[in-house]
């Protein structure tokens, strides 16, 4: 009976040791890959929020998260003129 037991047991330890080995080489070889590549964020010269350089608008050598700032912090530089 405690040899049945035993047997069981390792069995069991054993194909948990298969499986968890599986999930181990799993997850080595995704952390593997070439991570993404980091783009500069810059904050708009008009709210402050920080977007990436790639969605901002430029415009007179600022940066602004939306056209509509750009065009907002235009407007008000020209009033204050």
């Amino acid at each position: 009976m405690i040899f049945r037991l035993l047997l069981l047991f390792l069995i069991i330890w054993f194909l948990f040791w298969i499986i968890k080995k599986q999930f181990i080489e799993n997850d080595t070889t995704d952390s593997e890959t070439k991570p993404e590549e980091v783009e500069d964020m810059v904050a708009c010269s008009y709210c402050g929020t920080h977007v990436p350089k790639s969605l901002g608008v430029q415009s007179n050598d600022k940066f602004y998260c939306k056209q509509q700032h750009a065009e907002l912090d235009n407007s008000n530089n020209n009033d204050q003129k």
